[in-house]
């Protein structure tokens, strides 16, 4: 058992680079917060990240420091790979192994405390091995904790039709509605259609504002998008109503076994606005995963505060309905989790962060 650095250049140099996705990213349980792009898109918002080999496998690890003082605190999202239909035995060991990366970084790299959600299926022998190893449960660093997932799309040799029988009534009529009213798809390229993805990343944002979510920063969020899609790891889909307009998008993460809803919008519904853009896009992305083998990953359906499966009336049962009528079902994952490593510097660091907000 080991835990070493990887070599200067691992997240830079294209063939060193390329190995490192091909593992972290790209292999069963890989993930794209795992990989090149996602720690080049740290970097530019000023987070140091850190490649390690743990036991021979590959580890991303993001440090934040408080400035002069170090006092570091680190963190490792969707890592490391498991495969998503992994023996209970291989996800029970994960925590143990980050444990060590934790001590590692401790001694290596003055870290308080480490962050984790290595995107686990929740078990109880899971369970155990967390608080065996140190471990407590803490805040998600996601919008969701748990997934929504259809797994009938990675099934050898099942077929369109087969699939398609397995959305609702309703969401087969949009479908065939959007196609009545001459909605068309289209996949767009990184080179040659960057005008229409900066119009995508500003239909994301125009929904955020009406939902009331985060938006996103648009020039940061495109240089990812590009550095996603040159390395496979991202499709980005419009949908334009007969005239040519664009009134919908999508972007979906291609990792490890699955494709993954990650980025959508539309334009404000109204009277002009044919109908159902928004699903037939969602559509594209499930049959793309079907022709490639891959869960159809729909994302989460459970936000801070309401956590587990919504019912009606409740505040997330809407989101959660509309994704089983494509055939979604519910993922209940293991979540984040937090080890603090060194209790009086990480007790020093919180005082001085405290005073710091003070300040401002």
């Amino acid at each position: 058992m080991s835990i070493e650095r990887a070599p200067v250049g691992t997240l830079t140099d294209l063939a060193l680079r390329a190995a490192w996705d091909q593992r972290a990213v790209a292999a069963p349980g890989g993930d794209m917060h795992q990989g090149a792009a996602f720690a080049a898109d740290r970097a530019r918002r000023s987070i140091r990240t850190l490649p390690l080999y743990v036991d021979g496998a590959p580890l991303l690890v993001c440090i934040r420091s408080l400035p002069l003082l170090g006092l570091s605190v680190a963190s490792t999202s969707r890592g490391p790979a498991i495969p998503a239909d992994a023996p209970d035995t291989e996800r029970a060991s994960v925590p143990e192994r980050l444990q060590r990366v934790g001590e590692w970084l401790r001694k290596e790299e003055g870290v308080v405390e480490l962050r984790v959600d290595p995107w686990l299926p929740a078990s109880d022998a899971l369970e155990a091995e967390w608080l065996r190893a140190g471990f407590s449960p803490c805040d998600e660093s996601f919008f969701s904790k748990h997934a929504m997932w259809i797994r009938t799309t990675a099934h050898p040799g099942v077929t369109e039709a087969e699939i398609f029988s397995h959305l609702n009534a309703t969401k087969r009529n949009e479908i065939s509605a959007a196609h009545r009213n001459g909605i068309q798809v289209s996949r767009l390229h990184p080179e040659h259609d960057l005008a229409a993805l900066r119009e995508a990343a500003i239909l994301v944002n125009e929904t955020a504002v009406r939902r009331q979510f985060a938006q996103i920063n648009l020039d940061q969020t495109l240089l990812t998008w590009v550095d996603l899609m040159h390395s496979g790891q991202m499709e980005a889909w419009v949908a334009r109503d007969a005239q040519g307009a664009v009134i919908a998008m999508e972007t979906a993460l291609r990792h490890g076994e699955r494709l993954t809803s990650h980025h959508a919008g539309s334009v404000e519904a109204g009277s002009s606005v044919p109908t159902g853009a928004v699903v037939l896009l969602r559509w594209t992305l499930i049959e793309t995963a079907r022709q490639e083998g891959r869960i159809a990953d729909l994302g989460g359906a459970d936000v801070s505060g309401h956590r587990e499966i919504p019912q009606p009336g409740e505040k997330m049962f809407g989101l959660y309905d509309y994704k089983r009528a494509f055939g979604a079902e519910w993922v209940a994952m293991s979540g984040a989790h937090r080890i603090v490593l060194d209790p009086r510097r990480y007790a020093l660091r919180s005082a001085l962060r405290t005073v710091l907000r003070a300040g401002r």
